[in-house]
């Protein structure tokens, strides 16, 4: 987690969702307040039953998850009032249908519902309101921009220089060595550097890392160019690993104790889904063999664990024997081999579904790098000799390349792909996990696939 916030547009989410907890507090208090007059004053007889609290805990977190799903902590400064209300208005919209729906699963009874119903209307206008001042006083105002400071030249700060947003960052340079220490100190103190950038393929001298470590003392963050790189794009470089044919060393952060938690959830998670969705399967079943016959499932080989092959189910959203003619291919957009039924299948990512099998069977986990085939697998690893790392992990049903990048039709497409699988495995926590499922959740309502 204290990674993610290193980012300037982390942090800016991070602030707006801390103000917008206490002003869902404040809400959920004024209506509470509120009710109770009238409760007092007998103004409203659906008032009289007690209120249930668990219920207002709900939807709490209802209404913080659907305000991620709609992007809500996208702040950008060309966005409207109007955008901005309304948008907050079908979150509370949404929130409020999703809670009446639970209504008799939480027994919530009809003063609890007027509550939720008075506590999302005053959320989405305070939350507006909050959204308004962020705007005017912390975008723009530099309130989150850095100094950084890139002592010496690499591969690595060549490409950070290129893809630094300016809205964040203010950069210095000092190039090249040998290195004046006095020069920087006085540049870092005269600047008021907040961060030091130092290149990761130079070889540092002994005064120059003890002067580091005294401003690391002082508040300073100090990076090598790798480590600030994947701060700012949230990947792991590979380009200069390629470049001079080296292979990264990649520490799994799968400790014995996170493994086994993550397939208890893994096993709970697939078995609770399969119930609640076993009727939307049947659905499914019957639309796909009245629409294009059977087979209904399209099971495939994919690579696992250790490159162990396994199984894949889907459904199928493809016409019979779709590779028979021009054998594997990419996805690709507006394919033609696609069914009508399959493209909406695709659209909202139901075609997925079935693997809730794999997940159930320990063939994949919720969040992991996407199986891949092994002739694609054969195929980037062509161009990339260390690409095995990502099957040092079980891949999943969802992942950290899902939610940063399309589905990469091609090798140069899975080439950048394979960075965002490395970030991950390198940084894998339960915190992450979470954050992917609802990234993912955003994705389907934002990015349809295809």
């Amino acid at each position: 987690m204290t990674n993610l916030l290193k980012n300037p547009t982390s942090r800016k989410k991070f602030l707006i969702f801390v103000g917008d907890v206490l002003l869902i507090a404040l809400s959920i208090l004024v209506v509470i307040f509120l009710v109770k007059i009238f409760q007092r004053y007998y103004l409203l007889r659906i008032l009289k039953r007690p209120l249930k609290f668990h219920s207002l805990w709900a939807s709490i977190i209802v209404y913080l998850i659907v305000l991620y799903v709609f992007e809500m902590y996208e702040i950008r400064r060309r966005q409207g009032k109007l955008y901005i209300f309304t948008s907050l208005l079908l979150v509370s919209s949404v929130s409020f249908l999703v809670m009446f729906s639970l209504a008799k699963i939480l027994r919530i009874n009809q003063t609890t519902m007027v509550v939720i119903f008075l506590f999302f209307i005053f959320s989405a206008f305070f939350l507006f309101f909050w959204r308004w001042i962020f705007m005017k006083i912390f975008l723009g105002s530099g309130f989150f921009k850095k100094n950084v400071l890139f002592v010496g030249k690499d591969s690595l700060i060549g490409e950070i220089l290129k893809i630094a947003p300016s809205s964040d960052y203010k950069i210095f340079i000092e190039d090249p060595p040998p290195l004046d220490v006095k020069k920087i100190d006085n540049l870092i103190a005269s600047s008021q550097i907040d961060i030091i950038v130092t290149p990761f393929e130079e070889k540092l001298s002994q005064e120059f890392i003890r002067t580091l470590y005294n401003h690391k003392l002082k508040g300073i963050e100090i990076y090598d160019s790798e480590a600030f790189y994947e701060i700012l794009t949230r990947k792991f470089p590979i380009s200069h690993y390629l470049a001079k044919k080296e292979v990264p060393y990649i520490g799994v952060s799968f400790n014995p104790l996170f493994r086994n938690f993550k397939r208890m959830v893994d096993i709970a998670g697939a078995f609770l889904l399969l119930l609640i969705l076993f009727p939307l399967f049947l659905v499914i079943f019957i639309l796909i063999n009245l629409t294009s016959g059977k087979p209904v499932f399209f099971i495939q080989e994919r690579l696992g664990l250790n490159q162990k092959p396994f199984k894949l189910v889907k459904f199928r959203t493809m016409i019979k024997e779709a590779e028979s003619q021009n054998g594997p291919q990419w996805a690709s957009k507006n394919d033609e081999r696609v069914t009508k039924l399959g493209r909406f299948l695709r659209r909202f990512r139901l075609d997925e579904l079935p693997q809730l099998i794999n997940v159930l069977r320990g063939d994949l986990s919720f969040v992991g790098p996407r199986p891949i085939r092994r002739y694609f697998a054969d195929l980037i690893e062509e161009k990339i000799p260390f690409y095995s790392l990502r099957f040092t992990v079980k891949p999943g049903l969802t992942g950290w390349a899902q939610v940063h990048y399309d589905y990469g039709g091609s090798i140069e497409g899975h080439i950048e792909k394979f960075q965002y699988d490395l970030y991950y495995i390198k940084r894998a926590s339960l915190f992450l996990d979470l954050f992917i499922i609802l990234k993912t959740l955003q994705t389907i309502i934002r990015r349809p696939g295809y």
